[in-house]
């Protein structure tokens, strides 16, 4: 049950509308309910005949609802021990904590990562003409295995570390892991801000609701108007990269740098959206990061809870910057590495998190060397251009790495990097001569009847949309950076009739201009 889906409109409509129906000492278990369906569905839907048997994929769907069943049950139970006997026995504590944490990450690593890792020490055996048979798992990962994990890990931790209470209320602990608000690709949130939400009786409000929905809005503005249309491109150019060169793969590589995020942070607000609905409060994910003067920066503002989480449960147990240079700069560089593993089982994502580690880095050292070259330049006397350039130069760093993110192999990712440049001397050549027929031999490949992904005729007309929705969508992200303010908030002080024209402004744009393909989201593969 896709978020972009008519299914989905009735599902959250059926369940918003009982809701507020219902008493509030009952709330709780409707979304309970509301959640084990929607994860059930979610799983069911996924179901294609042709690469698997139903006997089998029955099986597989048991041992996928078996395995969050048991993450809960186990967290619950161990929650309570550790927060009875972390200061009596701190030793069985320990142990009871480290087998908390071990068991959802022994699931991850088997549903996730197996065969990724048998495949690798295989392909190291070959090298050594070692005999190592790989067989490889026909597993189905469950839905959100990465996030309910985190979640997991973070509540018996605090619990340990910061003496949190533990949930007494298995259907409310179950909540806090299930909410189908956030199940499938987050915001990660922490339980002492959830949990309590769950509690209080949240009372009818239509300006709130209202507010849910226009953020919802906008995530469909960007999944369906950007991220989708960008996927037509994408696609075409990261599936088949030997076919294209040069401008064909800046412009298929530029095109992804917009479709992740639009597609993350579109479904990001979404899900902050639906929460809203029912009085939930989820943590904001995306904070207008393509605006960033640092890849330090930028970090900071792309999937915060995920880089947080990371933070205080990684970064900072391994020291975080309290040590030694070289370790602090150790502790960066792991945590990043981590963060490239935990997206996904191929190198492709190990070597993108690791360029933004060493991006970052790379900063630190130099920094001295940048502040004296920007001083003698003249930049310094002109900021606005100064933050211009670190912007560019920030955004260009984050372009070059997400090539790694989106390549199938490592092949494709080094391929199109070493052809980025290709062919475009003589493109300028020809724009400069203002020569329309070398310019159409450039932009057309021959023998196709497809460009890009699109029919030729369609091609120039969804481009042009494409670049206009990118930027009226930076024009709002400058305003609210500008500003410091949500645009939400600054039309709200608008006059009625501005309010209306601009919000049947954006669902004329998402109807007449979305891209209806029922594309999943990215990050539900993560």
């Amino acid at each position: 049950m896709q978020f972009n889906s008519i299914g989905f409109f009735v599902f959250l409509t059926t369940v918003a509308v009982i809701y507020y129906a219902l008493k509030h000492k009952w709330r709780w278990l409707w979304l309970l309910i509301a959640s084990f369906f929607f994860f059930g569905y979610f799983c069911y839907s996924t179901y294609n005949p042709e690469k698997i048997q139903l006997d089998r994929y029955i099986y597989n769907i048991i041992g996928v609802i078996a395995s969050i069943v048991s993450v809960i049950i186990i967290d619950y139970f161990f929650g309570i021990y550790i927060e009875k006997n972390r200061k009596a026995n701190p030793g069985k504590t320990k142990i009871v904590l480290v087998i908390g944490i071990i068991y959802p990450l022994f699931l991850l690593l088997l549903f996730k990562y197996f065969n990724f890792l048998n495949q690798t020490v295989g392909q190291i055996a070959q090298f050594l003409n070692l005999q190592y048979p790989v067989h490889m798992l026909n597993f189905i990962i469950p839905l959100g295995i990465s996030y309910y994990t985190f979640h997991s890990i973070s509540y018996l931790v605090d619990i340990y570390r910061n003496g949190q209470k533990a949930e007494r209320h298995f259907g409310i602990f179950s909540l806090y892991i299930l909410f189908f608000a956030k199940i499938v690709s987050g915001p990660i949130e922490r339980p002492n801000t959830l949990i309590p939400q769950f509690y209080k009786e949240h009372q009818f409000n239509y300006g709130q609701i209202m507010d849910g929905i226009k953020l919802m809005a906008w995530g469909f503005f960007q999944k369906l108007v950007i991220a989708d249309r960008a996927a037509m491109v994408v696609n075409e150019v990261f599936n088949r990269p030997q076919d294209y060169w040069g401008i064909y793969l800046i412009i298929g590589s530029l095109c992804f740098v917009f479709q992740v995020y639009c597609d993350f942070s579109g479904y990001s607000d979404i899900a902050i959206g639906v929460a809203q609905i029912f009085g939930i409060k989820l943590t904001i994910n995306f904070k207008r990061p393509y605006l960033s003067t640092s890849v330090a920066e930028l970090w900071r503002r792309w999937h915060i809870t995920l880089i947080s989480w990371l933070r205080d449960y990684v970064y900072i147990p391994m020291g975080g910057n309290r040590v030694a240079r070289w370790r602090w700069q150790y502790n960066v560089f792991v945590t990043f590495i981590l963060s490239g593993i935990w997206h996904g089982a191929n190198w492709t994502y190990i070597t993108w998190a690791g360029l933004n580690g060493f991006f970052i880095l790379l900063s630190i050292w130099t920094a001295t060397v940048r502040e004296k070259f920007v001083t003698a330049i003249g930049l310094t006397r002109t900021p606005r251009l100064h933050t211009i350039v670190k912007i560019s130069w920030t955004f260009i760093l984050f372009w070059l790495s997400s090539i790694f993110f989106r390549a199938n192999t490592m092949t494709d990712a080094f391929y199109i990097i070493s052809h980025l440049l290709t062919g475009l001397d003589d493109l300028f050549k020809t724009l400069l001569t203002m020569n329309y027929d070398m310019l159409k031999s450039f932009l057309v490949v021959p023998n196709k009847n497809t460009f890009l992904g699109y029919s030729k005729p369609a091609f120039l007309p969804e481009i042009i949309t494409l670049a206009m929705a990118i930027l009226v969508m930076e024009v709002i992200h400058i305003i609210q950076e500008v500003k410091n303010e949500r645009m939400r908030d600054m039309i709200a002080r608008k006059p009625w009739y501005i309010q209306w024209a601009l919000y049947y402004g954006l669902l004329s744009a998402i109807v007449f201009l979305g891209v209806y393909s029922n594309q999943q989201f990215l990050y539900f593969v993560y």
